[in-house]
């Protein structure tokens, strides 16, 4: 019996039935799922300000607000997403995420009151959820072990240099637009609908994604019997782990995209730049950790082939805890000051999603990772609902930087957790060989 060689794209090994197009496929989704995610919540100080003449001083309770009920529907249908996938296959999951994200991008900049805007918010969060799950859950499926940290690694880059293209180049569309004549309120919808086209694209090239079920796995099981396997496999000491910095790690990209994005939007018309002027603004300032993240996501997931999978974990969560915590530090995000602390935000943020996906990968056997990824999800919406509504109110109540030092804490006490059961299997290995 002849065993098949396994495809490879470049240096890395494919699974068994995997091939390099279905691959690419995935990486496109890659580079366009981060950006996606993170432009509606970025140009939404510019959608309060010039759609509904929300005051400054409303603002951060209202981006808190308008995540966490987002956060709800992530919450109530990410572990349905996930475990749909294990039974009719992850490709129809990803056409209709994008399709549903083209959707909200049309809507949103119609909105002219709250509870529209938040209606549409929550069409935002019905795609989030479905195409969250399985970028997690693809990027487990597709290599062998042994290039999973390469593969994590490459797809994080393209997270990150996605978010940099839309976070830095897309964010000047509204100027962009607005210096051609149009008016203030025609650029930012000009702006929303353009990168809502870019979604429709990207729900086209995802016909290109593997067909089918993935191995192993049987179409006649029900929901409730799939999702029941995420919440066994928390039974391992490691996923249960990968679950507490989901949460973290999830709270972390939510502060970026939701606060940071304040906090240098309201710096910059402080200083008497325009709305449309001070999306550029804020582009600059999420360029400098995007850029970061993009650039140490590849060396980090290399790492990740190389040293032990829970060190790795708890070395990512301690660098989140020295970035947090030194941005919370910060007076004013938008000096020049401030870009050390920014980048280091950046190696952080990426570190701990990258080291607890490619843990859970380790962990999880095919036939059952929709279940797993998509509770995982789950726990990571809550941490966003968790940020969104504390932090709201912390931004509001006692400074821009109070949400960045409480995130800061929470990735500490999971890099300890994360030491402590390092350290006690050592110590259980030891024991066994003596």
């Amino acid at each position: 019996m002849t065993t098949e060689k396994p495809r490879r794209l470049g240096f890395i090994e494919l699974a068994p039935g995997v091939l390099p197009r279905h691959a690419l496929s995935y990486l496109f989704a890659a580079f366009v799922s981060i950006g996606l995610f993170a432009y509606l919540p970025a140009l939404t100080p510019f959608v309060l300000k010039v759609n509904l003449a929300l005051p400054t001083g409303q603002q951060g309770a209202a981006t808190g607000n308008l995540q966490s009920w987002q956060e709800i529907v992530i919450l109530a249908l990410v572990g349905i997403w996930g475990a749909l996938s294990d039974r009719i296959g992850r490709r129809p999951i990803y056409v209709a995420g994008f399709a549903l994200i083209a959707a909200a991008y049309v809507l949103y900049p119609l909105a002219h009151s709250m509870p529209e805007l938040t209606l549409y918010r929550l069409v935002f969060g019905c795609a989030v959820a479905g195409l969250g799950a399985m970028l997690a859950t693809v990027l487990a499926d597709y290599p062998l072990e042994s290039s999973r940290g390469k593969l994590t690694g490459i797809a994080f880059f393209l997270n990150a240099l996605g978010s940099v293209v839309f976070l830095v180049g897309l964010t000047q569309l509204p100027r962009v637009y607005a210096a051609s004549g149009v008016s203030e309120l025609q650029s930012g919808r000009y702006a929303f609908f353009t990168v809502g086209a870019v979604a429709v694209l990207a729900a086209i090239v995802m016909l290109g994604l593997k067909p089918g079920l993935p191995a192993k796995a049987s179409g006649h099981r029900s929901l409730r019997q799939i999702a029941a396997e995420g919440l066994r496999a928390a039974r391992n000491p490691r996923v249960l782990l990968a679950y507490g910095g989901g949460f973290t790690s999830r709270a972390d990209l939510s502060l970026i995209t939701l606060f940071l994005a304040l906090w240098a939007s309201q710096s910059a018309i402080g200083e008497g730049l325009t709305a449309a002027q001070a999306t550029g603004r804020v582009g600059m300032i999420l360029g400098v950790t995007q850029g970061t993240a993009m650039l140490w996501a590849p060396i980090y997931g290399w790492l990740g082939d190389r040293m032990s999978r829970m060190a790795h974990f708890t070395l990512a969560f301690s660098i989140a805890l020295a970035g947090y915590c030194w941005v919370g530090m910060q007076d004013d995000i938008v000096r020049p000051a401030a870009i050390p602390a920014l980048m280091l935000l950046g190696m952080g943020q990426v570190s701990t999603i990258l080291a607890a996906t490619i843990l859970l990968g380790q962990e999880t056997r095919p036939e059952s990772r929709g279940a797993v990824f998509g509770l995982q999800a789950f726990f990571g919406g809550l941490g966003i609902l968790a940020i969104s509504w504390v932090g709201g109110r912390m931004y509001d109540q006692i400074g821009p930087s109070a949400p960045f030092t409480l995130v800061g804490i929470a990735n500490g006490v999971v890099a300890v957790w994360a030491l402590w059961l390092y350290l006690r299997g050592r110590a259980v290995t030891r024991v066994e060989v003596a």
